[in-house]
């Protein structure tokens, strides 16, 4: 789980200085959601994680990077063979990458399954660490425990869901 040597040639030249790779992740090429010829790789790093579709056989390769602070939540999902991971980025729109038609969560899987619980152990304790930007009024925000959804602090109730927000 540790960054291997071709998962570092394949983010050098889009880390930015300073960043630092702490873990990668590649999907499984065989079992329930593998990807024989092209298998995505996910490398996270110190600011953000990166993801790396490949495409034409591997010869093509799209990456996607998502900083820890633009995530709400990560979710993981074991299965007996391989497991998935699941990201929810507020207000993620884009049509394309990762999270697509306007998904707000999307779903890397096909993973060996310790490699997901370490993926998605190492992206929760960035977004934990990582501060929020502060809201326009102020104060801090809060997360709610069963959407993911970004509250303002002293918020009662979550303003997506409705679910009741525990004070900290």
């Amino acid at each position: 789980m540790a960054v291997s040597a071709d998962d570092m040639r394949l983010v050098q030249g889009i880390l930015v200085p300073g960043e630092q790779p702490v873990l990668s992740v590649m999907q499984r090429r065989v079992g329930p959601g593998g990807s024989v010829t092209t298998p995505t790789t996910v490398v996270a790093t110190d600011r953000r994680i990166i993801i790396i579709n490949r495409a034409s056989l591997g010869i093509r390769k799209d990456y996607e990077a998502i900083p820890y602070k633009e995530i709400a939540s990560v979710r993981l999902e074991h299965g007996i063979i391989s497991s998935s991971v699941f990201i929810r980025v507020e207000g993620y729109d884009r049509d394309k990458g990762l999270l697509k038609s306007g998904k707000e969560e999307g779903e890397i899987d096909g993973l060996r399954n310790n490699d997901a619980k370490a993926l998605s152990d190492e992206i929760n304790r960035r977004i934990l660490s990582v501060p929020s930007d502060p809201p326009a009024q102020g104060g801090d925000y809060v997360f709610c425990t069963k959407c993911g959804t970004r509250n303002a602090a002293g918020s009662n109730f979550c303003s997506k869901c409705g679910q009741p927000i525990k004070p900290r």
